[in-house]
């Protein structure tokens, strides 16, 4: 029966036949309850395990030699590597592994692969971790498992109730294509000992007799049907995450250190915000009292303003450096030794104008870089006009330096 989900149950998402999912709830005591069908997987609310469908992995058993499980996954990656089925470069993420079976110094191991192309619709952040779905299901023993999911027919193979191998059949219909498939992986895995013997084979899901009947004649094996049972949680987490996925979760990492960092600075700034409102009170009361001191002192200050100003209004009186014959002297001892001279040197309202004449721009121009470089010319701010060309190619130039004082009315 559908139903709601409780936030301490952990959800997980399966293929059905068909474009939908189904989502299940498991309690604490991992029983699984059915919630809704789904029509795309970002529907899931939360968190959710994701039953990866067969047809996005690919799986390989085989017997090693060895019982060393610190050994066994590089020993099956290279395996893998040998047949192709991953690249030197693939992640750790792309291959998972399991020990089904140990005799002696052998150990019988089945790596699932994801296939390189991954579906966009489960490409989703809330996906937080994948297993493959055979690995959902509690599995019957020693026997061929059929059922259809997302409009291919999958088959599993169990060795006891652990499952060696599962893959989509070629044919979508269980037709005589698909038994003699079947007969061929089973006689496969029969004479590679990846399974001693199968009681039988069971179809999960509808099934016509017809189908039923064609495979117990291709087969040999005894064909019983069931209803697709419900899911379980497997007892090994899979390894499995595609790297988009992967690369989802870093984000959604990100986006969480960033939010807190951001709720510790606005703690902080709430602290801050305190410490400184009482800041501002008791500064508040030290500028009272600075402010009846300041009211006190106000008739000095003001006595000393004004005598301040009326020495700057004298500044060109009693300065030696304001004189004109200083300034003259000063500008004039900057003239190179030819091509160049000075015209008029003129002071209107304390602001001085050099003129003169220059046998090129370039030269009024480095003439003018000297006097703003003089020290003894600093109390002005010197500034020189395009000067104007003559028709023999002297250039007439005027400087004009406005006083960084105060100028004379």
């Amino acid at each position: 029966m559908a139903g709601k989900i409780e936030k301490s149950h952990t959800n997980l998402l399966r293929a059905v036949d068909g474009d939908e999912w189904e989502l299940w709830a498991f309690s604490e005591s991992k029983r699984a309850r059915f919630v809704r069908r789904l029509a795309t997987p970002t529907e899931a609310p939360g968190e959710t395990v994701v039953a990866l469908p067969v047809e996005r992995t690919v799986t390989f058993a085989a017997w090693l030699a060895t019982s060393d499980r610190a050994v066994i996954p590089e020993i099956l990656r290279l395996q893998l590597e040998k047949r192709g089925l991953i690249s030197k470069n693939s992640g750790g993420s792309l291959v998972d592994y399991r020990v089904i079976d140990t005799r002696e110094n052998q150990a019988l191991a089945v790596a699932t692969i994801l296939q390189a192309e991954f579906p966009a619709e489960l490409t989703f952040e809330q996906a937080s971790r994948f297993e493959p779905s055979a690995y959902t299901f509690p599995l019957p023993l020693d026997r061929l498992i059929v059922w259809r999911e997302k409009g291919r027919l999958a088959v599993a193979a169990t060795r006891g109730r652990e499952p060696v191998i599962f893959q989509v059949l070629s044919d979508r219909e269980l037709s005589e294509t698909a038994a003699l498939e079947l007969k061929c992986i089973a006689f496969q895995l029969q004479v590679q000992r990846l399974c001693e013997r199968f009681l039988g084979v069971t179809l999960w899901g509808e099934f016509s007799a017809a189908e039923s009947d064609r495979l117990q004649r291709y087969l040999g094996l005894k064909v019983t049907h069931d209803a697709v049972p419900p899911p379980s949680l497997p007892a090994i987490r899979s390894k499995l995450l595609p790297p988009q996925v992967s690369s989802l979760h870093a984000q959604k990492r990100r986006r969480r250190q960033i939010s807190f960092g951001i709720g510790i600075l606005t703690a902080l700034y709430l602290l801050g915000v305190l410490g400184l409102v009482g800041y501002i009170y008791w500064q508040r009361f030290v500028a009272d009292g600075l402010s009846r001191h300041i009211q006190d002192q106000a008739p000095t200050v003001a006595a000393i303003q004004g005598t301040a100003e009326r020495w700057r209004q004298v500044e060109w009186a009693v300065n030696p450096k304001l004189y004109p014959v200083e300034l003259l002297y000063q500008v004039s001892r900057l003239l190179p030794h030819d091509g160049l001279r000075l015209t008029a040197l003129e002071i209107q309202k304390g602001k001085v104008i050099v003129r003169g004449e220059a046998s090129t721009a370039p030269a009024a121009f480095k003439f003018a870089e000297d006097i703003k470089a003089n020290p003894d010319l600093q109390m002005f701010t010197w500034r020189m006009p395009s000067p104007t060309l003559r028709p023999d190619g002297r250039a007439e130039f005027a400087i004009e330096g406005d006083p960084k004082f105060a100028k004379i009315n």
